[in-house]
C-alpha cells in the first residue's frame, strides 16, 4: 500500500502533503475506511470531489499549523531573550509572570506561569501524624476545624488530592509538636510536577481604555504534536510555553 502522489492535480512534494495524501495500492485502487481496495472507476464523482476537497483543505490547515508553531517558537525565544537579558543586567534570573506594554500603552504581551504542584510520599506520614492529633484532641478542638482537617485529605473522583486544601492546613498554628511536625512534612513533600507558561496578546480599546484579548488559542499547538493531539503542552523545567490560556478579565489600566 502506498500514498498517491497527486492531490487535485498537483504533486505532493512536502512532508505535510505526503502525510495526508490518499492511500492507494500498487494497482492504483483507492483504499476505503475498512482497508478495502476500490477501483477509481467504481467511485462516484461526488465521492471523489468530496475526498479531494477535504484533503486539499486539510493540507492547508496542517501547513497553517506548522506556520503558527514556527511563529510561536520565535515569539517565545524573543520573550526569553528579553526577560533573561533584563534579569541578567540586575544579576539575577527571570522567574514568574510579566506584563510587557508598548511605550504608547496600546499593546500588551502578558506572560503567565502556572505550576502544577503535587506531594511526594511524605504526605502520608503527615496524614498519620494529623490523624494521631485528631484522636488525642477529642473534645478539645472546635468541630468546624476538625471537619476542615478531615476533609482536606479527601480525594476527588479521579483519586487525586486537592493540593490547595492540604496547604490550607498550614494556617492552623497549633502548638502540638506532632501537628507542627506534620506541617513541616507537608511543606517538605510539596514539589513542582510541571510548569506551563502562557502568552496572551492584548490591544487597548480606545473607547473603553481596557485591554481586549486577541483570541489566538494556540495552547494546543505544541511543537511536535501530531495528528489528533489537541491537548496543551505539559511542561516541566526547563521552562517552555503554551499560548492562549483561558483568562480572567484583565485589569483596567
Amino acid at each position: 500500500m502506498t500514498r498517491e502522489t497527486m492531490v487535485s492535480g498537483r504533486k505532493g512534494t512536502d512532508k505535510v502533503q505526503k502525510t495526508y495524501n490518499r492511500l492507494v495500492d500498487e494497482r492504483g485502487n483507492w483504499i476505503d475506511a475498512q482497508g478495502r481496495p476500490v477501483p477509481p472507476r467504481y467511485i462516484e464523482k461526488e465521492v471523489k470531489d468530496r475526498d479531494r476537497m477535504v484533503r486539499r483543505n486539510f493540507i492547508k490547515a496542517m501547513k497553517l499549523k506548522q506556520h503558527v508553531v514556527k511563529v510561536k517558537t520565535e515569539v517565545v525565544l524573543s520573550l526569553d531573550e528579553y526577560l533573561d537579558g533584563l534579569a541578567a543586567e540586575h544579576d539575577t534570573s527571570w522567574k514568574g509572570n510579566a506584563e510587557l506594554i508598548t511605550f504608547d500603552g496600546r499593546l500588551k504581551v502578558e506572560v503567565k506561569v502556572n505550576e502544577a504542584l503535587e506531594f511526594d510520599e511524605r504526605l502520608q506520614l503527615a496524614k498519620q501524624k494529623i490523624d494521631d492529633c485528631l484522636r488525642r484532641w477529642t473534645g478539645s478542638a472546635r468541630s468546624e476545624i476538625r471537619a476542615i482537617i478531615s476533609q482536606a485529605f479527601q480525594m476527588d473522583r479521579k483519586g487525586r488530592i486537592n493540593v490547595r486544601s492540604i496547604l490550607t492546613l498550614r494556617q492552623f498554628r497549633f502548638e502540638d509538636p506532632q501537628w507542627r511536625e506534620a506541617m513541616t512534612l507537608i511543606s517538605d513533600s510539596l514539589r513542582i510536577r510541571s510548569t506551563r507558561r502562557y502568552v496572551n496578546f492584548y490591544l487597548k480599546d480606545d473607547t473603553t481604555g481596557r485591554f481586549v484579548l486577541i483570541p489566538l488559542n494556540w495552547s494546543a499547538l505544541a511543537p511536535g504534536s501530531g495528528p489528533g493531539r489537541t491537548h496543551g503542552e505539559p511542561r516541566s523545567v526547563p521552562r517552555r510555553s503554551a499560548f492562549g490560556e483561558p483568562h480572567s478579565e484583565p485589569r483596567k489600566r
